[in-house]
């Protein structure tokens, strides 16, 4: 009798008793860590932590604060880049994830091209020093990579898009300029000038699609325009005072106007600067009014295309000296992702600092070096291996 009740009580589990709305509630409260063990718990627990409505929910999903910035060097005998280096936006610590990135083959012969809520986007060149490459993306906190089909030889832009919370799959937008063929071609013609076409990569069908511009001009994109992710669509400087639009499926194209009411003149956006903090889309030029002040324009609304000036600073109380030029003095490198602040990298010897918009407060975290190289690429780490196929 005694070892029946035993057996009934181990077929008595209190947590089956748990709705799934409050158990999910219960394991997004919980570490990543503890998550990963508590799909072994039952296959209801694991069916539950691994549904795609959950996504937003749960830790698995969470993107961790901004971390720091990766980003080139050049090497001081050979002249090439070197993907070794990262900086923590706060003093100390260790840093998350190894920036050499040893887990790639060959991994001194890639180039990092872009970041995106934990995922970056290289290319990898087949040898050293040759013009033939292809593109990689990976995770470096989980160390997956995936290598994307098609051989390639223009340097075009190239962009990726991600976002967990809505799917476990990424794009990656490359964007064929005058002179450049389509994915997979090989031309020798000049790659850079008016878009004419976006080729998109799909992790979900393993492919690469080829789409013509649906905008009603042919753009020009601004030199290392960094690209913003949101609401499926990608985004981008146009050096036309436009932000340029277009959705992972390349059937929606946007173009979004630079302020230019009365009180906002159009904007120069040669060396402006976008990006995503706390689900809106922000801009950041010199102010045309004021060529000693930086402005801060936020889109209130995405529907109707409505800028609204955030903020503004004199350069004086930023860098200590009247007169410095965007794109050459300064870069803006990344809006904190929950923040008020904007993080900028100054001077000869590269330093990387921060202006919180709220305070003020201008805090110097390091010097990247002289030798260092754009793109300074944001980095909030992504523990999740639910993802792709990765290797």
């Amino acid at each position: 009798m005694a070892d029946g009740s035993r057996d009934i009580s181990r077929r008595r589990n209190p947590a089956d008793k748990l709705t799934e709305d409050l158990l999910v509630e219960i394991l997004s409260r919980v570490p990543y860590r503890s998550l990963c063990r508590f799909k072994c718990v039952s296959k209801r627990w694991r069916g539950i932590i691994s549904h795609p409505d959950h996504r937003k929910a749960l830790p698995q999903y969470h993107l961790h604060d901004l971390a720091g910035f990766l980003y080139s060097s050049r090497g001081p005998s050979t002249g090439y880049f070197s993907t070794d280096n990262f900086t923590h936006v706060s003093a100390g610590g260790r840093a998350p994830i190894r920036p050499s990135l040893p887990f790639l083959p060959d991994c001194h012969q890639f180039h990092l091209l872009d970041s995106c809520n934990g995922l970056l986007l290289c290319r990898r060149f087949k040898t050293f020093g040759a013009g033939a490459f292809y593109y990689v993306v990976c995770n470096p906190a989980t160390e997956k990579w995936v290598a994307l089909p098609g051989i390639f030889s223009k340097m075009q832009t190239a962009r990726l898009g991600f976002d967990p919370a809505v799917s476990s799959h990424f794009h990656v937008f490359q964007f064929v300029e005058d002179g450049a063929a389509h994915a997979n071609a090989d031309d020798d013609d000049d790659a850079y000038g008016f878009v004419r076409a976006v080729d998109i990569y799909s992790s979900k069908t393993g492919a690469w699609s080829h789409k013509d511009t649906g905008w009603d001009f042919l753009p020009r994109i601004v030199s290392d325009s960094r690209s913003v992710f949101v609401n499926g669509f990608l985004h981008l400087l146009a050096v036309e005072s436009a932000v340029l639009a277009v959705d992972v499926e390349g059937t929606t194209w946007r173009d979004i106007p630079m302020p230019d009411d009365e009180d906002a003149p159009i904007i120069d956006v040669d060396d402006g600067f976008i990006d995503l903090s706390r689900g809106r889309l922000y801009l950041a030029n010199s102010d045309q009014h004021d060529l000693y002040k930086l402005s801060i324009w936020v889109l209130e609304d995405y529907g109707s295309e409505a800028w609204v000036l955030e903020h503004s600073v004199r350069y004086l109380n930023l860098f200590g000296v009247k007169n410095v030029q965007l794109g050459h003095e300064y870069h803006i490198v990344a809006l904190h992702p929950q923040r008020n602040t904007i993080f900028l990298v100054y001077g000869h010897d590269k330093v990387l600092m921060s202006y919180e918009m709220d305070s003020g407060k201008v805090q110097f975290i390091h010097d990247l070096g002289h030798d260092s190289l754009e793109p300074y690429l944001p980095y909030v780490p992504l523990y999740s291996e639910a993802l792709v196929d990765w290797h």
